[in-house]
Parts: structure tokens; C-alpha cells; sequence
């Protein structure tokens, strides 16, 4: 019993000291790299892809064509409303302002001589896809030991975005998705008067103002995105001891304190 204890508690310590040993990295990282300089660039345009499949209901079925391809049309919310340099302008304009409130300075400095080193980085984004699709998804509660379940579509809005980041020590390709989607809830009761389970269904339409607004979100985390895998880059150059690929530590500039994930962070393509 007393080796068991003895282990666990020398486990503890070494995740401590380990901890710490990156805690202090972290910050010296964080100090280093007030005033860094970063180019930014964009793709020249979007990747758009409209993948929904909607079919035509039964009450439309003997209209003419031009009606249900109306109908169809219809359907689309966003992926035919996208103007690309509205877009890329937001998510430029807003990564610009939050790398700015990581201590860092957006500005072209690249020529044909200059490098990116220690104090200058390349944000490079290569390609952003955004792809519109209709799901299915599933919604299931329990009333009365027995389980209910609808299938509602949802329309969703995936942008999956490409980074290849550059300084010194780094040349990495890295890529990151997020979805907008409909806020959809269900709601399952039981109709006495009929003896029956009924489902009431609430759902916000995504529309493309909306989409522009998530646009704004995507430029505050792809600002963060990069920030910290950097920061995470350098912790693993200084670190001593075996490298931690599952969690990694993410940097919140705005009350200054570190803490870790296990999934929210730029994917490095190797």
C-alpha cells in the first residue's frame, strides 16, 4: 500500500514539475514575442461549394420545372449569397485587431531577401473552403421509459481553412474547420387529450448576415489558433522530456492566464 502511495505521489510531482517547466516556457514565450511583426495574407478568393440535397415535396411534383427548381433555389441559405471579399475582409480585419491584442503587429515585411525568424512570422492562409449542406441530425428525450426520437434537417455552413505559419524555428501547414448552423431544439410531450407523444420543434434559418457575423468569430480564432501553435511550437523546442501531442496550451491575452485542450487547436498536416 505504502509503494502504491509512494507512486502515486511521485507521479503527481513529476506532472507538476513538468507543468511548471511549461508554465515558464509559456510566459517566456509570451514576453519574447511582444511586438513580433507578422505578414498576413489571404487567398485571392473562397472555394465554394453548394452540397445540399433537397428534393422536391410531394405537393410540388406535378409543377412545372421552373417552379421547383424555385423551390430549390430557395433552399439555399448562404453558399449563393457569399460575396468573397466581403468575407475575406472581415476575417482579415478582425485576425489583424485580436493579433494585435496578443502583442503582435500585422504589416508586409517580406522582400526577396528577408526570412521569417524569431521576431517576424508568415501568416499565410492558402485556402479557405466554404461548403453549405443539409443534415439530418437526430433528437431523442424519454417520457415515460420510453425513448422518442425525431430527425430534423439542419442547414449547415462548414468553413475549413488552411494556415502555413512561419518563423525561424517553424514552416508548418495546419488547417482548422468550423460549422455555422441552424439553433435548433426539440421539445417532446405528451398530448393527453389524443393519448399521444407530440414533438414541437424551434429552429433559427441561418441567413448570410448571420454567416458574416460568424465570420468575425473565425477571424478572433484563427488569430488564437495561430498564436498558440507557435507558442506550443516553442514549448516543445525547450522542453526537456517527452513531448505532449494530445494537450496543448492555448494563451487567453486578455486575462493573461494559460490553460489546456485536447482538441481546440490547429491540426498540423505532416
Amino acid at each position: 500500500m505504502k509503494n502504491k502511495l509512494l507512486i502515486i505521489v511521485s507521479a503527481l510531482i513529476m506532472l507538476f514539475v513538468a507543468c511548471s517547466e511549461q508554465h515558464g516556457i509559456a510566459r517566456r514565450f509570451v514576453k519574447n514575442n511582444r511586438n513580433t511583426v507578422v505578414a498576413l495574407y489571404m487567398p485571392e478568393r473562397l472555394v465554394k461549394r453548394n452540397l445540399r440535397n433537397d428534393s422536391i415535396p410531394a405537393e410540388l411534383a406535378e409543377e412545372s420545372l421552373q417552379t421547383q427548381i424555385a423551390y430549390l433555389e430557395k433552399q439555399v441559405k448562404v453558399i449563393d449569397k457569399v460575396n468573397d471579399d466581403k468575407l475575406l475582409d472581415i476575417i482579415y480585419l478582425t485576425m489583424k485587431e485580436t493579433l494585435k491584442d496578443y502583442g503582435l503587429t500585422v504589416e508586409y515585411w517580406e522582400g526577396e531577401t528577408s526570412q521569417p525568424d524569431s521576431t517576424h512570422w508568415v501568416i499565410e492562409i492558402p485556402r479557405i473552403e466554404v461548403t453549405e449542406v443539409c443534415e439530418n441530425q437526430k433528437y431523442c428525450d424519454w417520457i415515460y421509459e420510453h425513448r422518442y426520437c425525431l430527425d430534423v434537417p439542419v442547414d449547415l455552413v462548414n468553413v475549413a481553412t488552411w494556415f502555413n505559419l512561419s518563423n525561424d524555428t517553424t514552416t508548418t501547414m495546419t488547417f482548422t474547420e468550423q460549422n455555422y448552423f441552424n439553433d435548433t431544439d426539440v421539445v417532446f410531450d405528451v398530448d393527453y387529450q389524443q393519448n399521444k407523444v407530440i414533438s414541437k420543434t424551434y429552429c433559427d434559418t441561418i441567413n448570410i448576415d448571420g454567416f458574416y457575423k460568424f465570420a468575425t468569430l473565425l477571424g478572433r480564432l484563427y488569430a488564437g489558433y495561430c498564436y498558440d501553435f507557435m507558442m506550443n511550437k516553442y514549448i516543445d523546442n525547450h522542453e526537456v522530456g517527452a513531448i505532449d501531442t494530445v494537450y496543448r496550451y492555448r494563451y487567453d491575452p486578455y486575462e493573461r492566464y494559460f490553460y489546456k485542450t485536447d482538441g481546440d487547436y490547429l491540426i498540423e498536416i505532416k
